[in-house]
């Protein structure tokens, strides 16, 4: 929603939101402010506290006594507003706006990132180059685990020591914020954003393909800057451009719904899809499972309860006027650890119901039933939330408004829900196809009739790519022309790699009856007549270092010629 704001105002945006988080910072340690509005004779505050009710831990009444807010403000205000805007308004929408993504990009702006010093492979010459992360390293494999992991752990230390003690919550945020600047002094780009920050594995749940009013990348014309793309302004013309520094092959900022498709089987991605719901399940029954009643929670008593710190081995279970004598630092993460096991335990049975099932007297594929299972948790996990995530602030205003706010959120969940549910890999790469299809049927000569008084353009994609079959009844010399011309204005706007676009064109090749052999010979063409486009390609850093994308294009040409390409069906 934001990606066609210009980067200068959003630059301006980002340190205003920046400047009022360090302010929140600021008031964890010294609020004399918020503390009014608790007050029991503030009869104007819906926060004001109620001075003869008991809320209990067990069987201990809660001493009741103004507080500082600030804690609330942040649990029960800030962090479900994140949750809304990551489902409402994308990804994109967030990275834009995030202080600590912000933050993290200090070294880069300040230009003193890490660097080695490496050998040109082509020239010989010695140069100085950032650090990026290896996408082959353990590190670039298992990030998702890295991230779930540490996701899990903060929520811990949050219920144990962050929630209710304000110094340990604003020296847990600066310990945070070093941690960024750290990554991005170490690592280029935004790998703080990709490989460590505990938020990404919220946001990649949240967004799944697409959000309910974020852009669609694959129907942008290229080349773009989209989405949240890392951006500057070109200090001669004015004009933003690309600061893009190929910190991740396929990245979440450029097109997240590509990213979604690329790795929807990458090590880790269904413990985060599945073990995340386990996880908000987990979080709020623990609230309960600590106190033996929901007051304890909804009343927000727990972000100002005294001596939190003291209490991280106090008695973990309360449960039917029993103690259970566990101690409370290790009853949260054995609930965590129950209620992860069951839910990925539960997706797990659920993709394979999805596979029994028969839709239109065909069986769902493997990856769309993961798909279906991925959306079905995003809704549930979404809903899940909202019924607790907020409610300690919420609660308090007039009943219309909670039932507004409720009507809403299933609102807002079930229109994404059914958005979801209908995409699929095979219609995310017919939009990025789409403009480059309707620029090679415009060159042709059809027949008006076939496109019942609309031009070309106005076609849908799905529209264009089922004209691309008339191109059948033509010359193979001319479906070829057509073909090539796809692959290479597909390179020029970097929807595909020279590596990867053999497969990605490969339904294409199917529907114009062409030779998976051809698709060598256009690349060998657009080398020959075109090299500019396969020089100015950044292609994957594993071979960025050792081979030029021209010699590679033609290598991969020639050695065709050698394989038993047969005709596809």
């Amino acid at each position: 929603m934001l990606h066609k704001v210009s980067e200068t105002t959003m630059h301006r945006v980002r340190w205003l939101l920046t400047i009022g988080w360090f302010l929140l910072i600021a008031s964890l340690f010294y609020d004399p402010i918020t503390v009014m509005w608790t007050q029991p004779d503030n009869l104007a505050s819906p926060f004001r506290i109620d001075l003869d009710r008991c809320i209990k831990i067990r069987d201990t009444c809660l001493p009741q006594e103004p507080f500082a807010m600030t804690a609330l403000i942040w649990w029960a205000m800030i962090v479900p507003s994140a949750i809304f805007v990551l489902l409402v308004f994308g990804h994109e929408f967030w990275r834009r706006i995030c202080p600590l993504s912000f933050l993290s990009q200090i070294p880069r702006a300040l230009g003193i990132q890490r660097r080695r010093t490496v050998r040109d492979p082509l020239t010989g010459e010695m140069r100085r180059e950032l650090v990026a992360i290896d996408e082959q390293s353990w590190l670039g494999r298992n990030h998702l685990y890295v991230q779930f992991g540490l996701f899990v752990l903060g929520l811990g230390l949050r219920i144990l020591f962050v929630n209710s003690d304000r110094v340990a919550l604003g020296s847990f945020l600066i310990a945070t914020i070093l941690c960024a600047i750290t990554v991005g002094y170490l690592y280029a780009g935004k790998s703080w954003c990709h490989y460590f920050c505990p938020m990404a594995p919220v946001q990649m749940v949240y967004t799944g393909p697409r959000s309910l009013l974020g852009s669609q990348t694959s129907q942008e014309k290229k080349p773009a800057i989209t989405q949240s793309m890392c951006r500057t302004v070109d200090s001669d013309t004015g004009k933003e451009c690309s600061a893009c520094v190929n910190c991740k092959p396929v990245c979440f900022d450029i097109d997240a719904e590509k990213t979604y498709w690329t790795e929807l089987n990458k090590p880790g991605r269904r413990l985060i899809q599945y073990g995340y719901l386990g996880m908000v399940i987990a979080f709020y029954l623990y609230y309960f499972l600590y106190a033996g009643n929901w007051d304890y929670y909804f009343t927000g008593a727990w972000t100002h309860e005294g001596d939190q710190v003291a209490k991280a081995f106090d008695i973990g279970f309360y449960l039917y006027d029993r103690a259970i004598p566990i101690p409370k630092a290790f009853a949260v993460f054995l609930t965590f650890g129950v209620l992860i096991a069951i839910t990925f335990t539960w997706g797990l049975i659920i993709e394979k119901l999805c596979r029994i099932y028969r839709w239109r007297g065909r069986l769902i594929s493997a990856e769309q039933a993961q798909h279906i299972t991925f959306t079905l948790f995003t809704a549930v996990s979404f809903w899940t939330f909202f019924s607790y995530g907020a409610r300690p602030s919420l609660n308090r205003l007039p009943t219309i408004l909670v039932l507004a706010f409720n009507s809403l959120i299933v609102l807002i969940g079930s229109i994404w829900l059914y958005r979801t549910l209908r995409r699929n890999r095979d219609q995310y790469e017919r939009e990025n196809m789409a403009i480059s299809l309707r620029k090679q049927l415009q060159r042709l000569e059809l027949d008006p009739m076939l496109l019942e008084g609309r031009s070309i353009d106005e076609l849908t994609p799905n529209e264009t790519y089922t004209l691309v079959k008339v191109l059948q009844g033509f010359s193979q010399q001319l479906r070829m022309n057509a073909y090539t011309g796809v692959v290479l204005d597909l390179l020029e706007q970097q929807t595909t790699t020279t590596a990867n676009s053999f497969e990605f064109c490969k339904k294409l090749r199917q529907d114009l009856q062409l030779k998976d052999s051809d698709h060598f010979a256009a690349m060998e063409s657009i080398a020959a007549t075109r090299p500019e486009v396969l020089k100015s390609l950044r292609p994957q850093r594993s071979l960025a270092h050792t081979h030029d994308a021209v010699t590679l294009a033609k290598t991969i040409a020639k050695s065709s010629r050698k394989l038993p390409f047969r005709r596809n069906e």
